[in-house]
């Protein structure tokens, strides 16, 4: 008769190897930040505040400075503006760092947009500390038409809700 080992619960399988997977999505929220910095960093090294770039007929860089939340809302709302939207960053990205430590089973996607979500709020929290904006550099155009500048942050960000939107509607849940 072979001696086997007692059989461990699912969860605590997942329990003691939650540490790595909670430490493996704030890497991939780090490696995000560290990016978006970068691509900020060279907008602001190689372009003057305002100039453009044409790339194609829909598509340019320009270096702007968003003063305010998406879409530039409450922008030039003055000082309260400013710290309640760093306040809030630094709140989400407590809380999601707390929250991809909690053990719950099944919850990968969500976790992952989590950590998306992470990296964006870090690299625009990052500009409100350093700059008291955020800056922007990514515009898509057509015929007159131009989408509120953006960047690399902003991009992750909205990648990681649509994630935890398509979890939302446990499409890729097992059963």
């Amino acid at each position: 008769m072979v001696n086997r080992k007692p059989a461990h619960s699912l969860m605590s399988i997942v329990n003691s190897s939650r540490p790595r997977w909670a430490f493996s999505l704030i890497a991939l929220a780090v490696v995000l930040l560290i990016m978006d910095l970068l691509t900020k960093e060279l907008a602001v090294r190689h372009m003057a505040f305002g100039e453009a770039i044409g790339l194609t007929s829909f598509l340019r860089f320009v270096h702007i400075h968003n003063s305010g939340a998406a879409f530039g809302m409450l922008a030039n709302q003055g000082q309260w503006a400013q710290w309640f939207l760093t306040l809030t960053g630094l709140f989400v990205c407590v809380w999601i760092v707390w929250r991809l430590f909690r053990p719950r089973l099944g919850e990968a996607l969500f976790e992952a947009g989590l950590a998306l979500v992470l990296g964006g709020a870090l690299g625009n929290l990052t500009d409100r500390l350093r700059f008291g904006y955020v800056v922007d550099f990514i515009d898509f155009h057509y015929q007159g038409w131009h989408w509120p500048a953006f960047n690399l942050a902003d991009t992750v960000i909205t990648l990681g809700v649509i994630v935890l939107l398509i979890d939302l509607t446990g499409t890729f849940r097992r059963r």
